[in-house]
């Protein structure tokens, strides 16, 4: 396996990743029922998302976590998304920009699950 080195690599995670998700019965019914994701609008803006985070590519305009206040999300649901992650990326990538975007999922989530309220930092929660 190669390392994530392109835009074309970043499609292919991203594609490969929301494929997954509208697969799953855990984070399906958030994209598709709550957030009522619009896949069409959305990939755009995660390619630019992950171009960024990747490989320094700029481009992604926008706020990510607003958005993601108003969910119904629970612990399991952010463990969910970050384990989809990673074994999407492992199994496409492998290498230092891999890594670098495991890593940047793990932190990213973590974020969003301590600012939402789903883990409590003060009790030393992690995600």
């Amino acid at each position: 396996m190669t390392d994530i080195q392109s835009e074309d690599d970043v499609r292919v995670l991203v594609d490969s990743f929301y494929a997954r998700i509208q697969q799953d019965p855990v984070l399906n019914p958030i994209f598709q029922d709550v957030a009522q994701v619009d896949w069409g609008h959305h990939l755009p803006k995660m390619y630019a998302f992950w171009n960024g985070l990747i490989l320094g590519i700029p481009g992604y305009q926008g706020a990510p976590f607003p958005p993601h206040t108003r969910l119904p999300v629970e612990r399991a649901h952010f463990e969910r998304w970050v384990s989809l992650f990673h074994s999407t990326v492992d199994s496409h990538f492998s290498g230092v920009a891999a890594v670098r975007a495991k890593n940047a999922a793990a932190s990213i989530a973590h974020t969003f699950a301590m600012r939402m309220g789903v883990i409590d930092p003060m009790k030393g929660e992690l995600l």
